[in-house]
Protein backbone atom coordinates (compact mmCIF):
# COMPACT_ATOMS: atom_id res chain seq x y z
CA UNK A 1 0.00 0.00 0.00
CA UNK A 2 1.20 3.63 -0.96
CA UNK A 3 0.89 6.45 1.45
CA UNK A 4 1.28 10.07 -0.22
CA UNK A 5 1.11 12.74 2.29
CA UNK A 6 -0.95 10.58 4.45
CA UNK A 7 -3.50 9.20 2.49
CA UNK A 8 -3.75 6.02 0.23
CA UNK A 9 -3.12 6.16 -3.15
CA UNK A 10 -4.89 3.77 -5.52
CA UNK A 11 -2.88 1.43 -6.68
CA UNK A 12 -5.71 0.92 -9.20
CA UNK A 13 -5.12 3.93 -11.32
CA UNK A 14 -1.23 4.47 -10.26
CA UNK A 15 -1.44 7.24 -8.27
CA UNK A 16 -4.13 9.57 -9.99
CA UNK A 17 -6.90 9.00 -6.87
CA UNK A 18 -6.88 8.88 -3.21
CA UNK A 19 -8.92 6.33 -1.47
CA UNK A 20 -11.13 7.41 0.97
CA UNK A 21 -13.16 5.26 3.36
CA UNK A 22 -17.48 5.94 2.96
CA UNK A 23 -20.28 3.94 4.64
CA UNK A 24 -22.99 2.33 2.40
CA UNK A 25 -26.26 3.59 4.54
CA UNK A 26 -28.28 1.22 3.09
CA UNK A 27 -26.05 -1.92 3.76
CA UNK A 28 -24.41 -0.99 6.84
CA UNK A 29 -21.08 -1.87 5.46
CA UNK A 30 -18.22 0.29 5.17
CA UNK A 31 -16.05 0.35 1.94
CA UNK A 32 -13.15 2.27 0.67
CA UNK A 33 -13.74 3.91 -2.82
CA UNK A 34 -10.87 5.77 -5.12
CA UNK A 35 -11.58 9.09 -5.47
CA UNK A 36 -11.09 8.89 -9.25
CA UNK A 37 -11.74 5.66 -10.69
CA UNK A 38 -14.22 4.16 -8.17
CA UNK A 39 -12.17 1.30 -7.41
CA UNK A 40 -13.70 -0.58 -4.13
CA UNK A 41 -12.06 -2.44 -1.39
CA UNK A 42 -14.23 -4.22 1.36
CA UNK A 43 -11.50 -3.57 3.57
CA UNK A 44 -8.37 -1.51 4.56
CA UNK A 45 -6.02 -3.83 2.48
CA UNK A 46 -6.08 -1.96 -0.66
CA UNK A 47 -4.80 -4.56 -2.93
CA UNK A 48 -4.38 -3.69 -6.97
CA UNK A 49 -5.84 -7.43 -7.72
CA UNK A 50 -8.85 -7.05 -4.99
CA UNK A 51 -10.53 -4.36 -5.65
CA UNK A 52 -14.29 -4.33 -7.60
CA UNK A 53 -15.79 -1.47 -9.20
CA UNK A 54 -18.01 0.42 -7.25
CA UNK A 55 -20.72 -0.14 -9.53
CA UNK A 56 -20.27 -3.74 -9.92
CA UNK A 57 -20.11 -4.24 -6.28
CA UNK A 58 -23.56 -2.20 -5.58
CA UNK A 59 -25.53 -4.28 -8.57
CA UNK A 60 -24.02 -7.97 -7.01
CA UNK A 61 -25.65 -6.92 -3.69
CA UNK A 62 -28.90 -5.70 -5.77
CA UNK A 63 -28.43 -1.92 -5.78
CA UNK A 64 -28.54 0.94 -7.90
CA UNK A 65 -25.83 3.42 -7.85
CA UNK A 66 -28.23 6.47 -8.52
CA UNK A 67 -29.99 5.59 -5.64
CA UNK A 68 -27.59 4.13 -2.84
CA UNK A 69 -26.92 6.70 0.36
CA UNK A 70 -23.33 6.86 1.23
CA UNK A 71 -21.87 8.71 4.12
CA UNK A 72 -18.20 9.87 3.11
CA UNK A 73 -15.57 9.12 6.45
CA UNK A 74 -12.91 10.78 4.69
CA UNK A 75 -9.04 10.29 3.34
CA UNK A 76 -7.41 10.02 6.81
CA UNK A 77 -8.38 6.43 8.02
CA UNK A 78 -5.07 4.82 7.49
CA UNK A 79 -2.48 5.92 10.09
Amino acid sequence: MHIFNGNVVCPRCDGNGLVYKSRVVDLDLIIYICDECEASWQNEEIILNEFQDLSAFLQDKGLVYEDVRFVDLGYDWKK
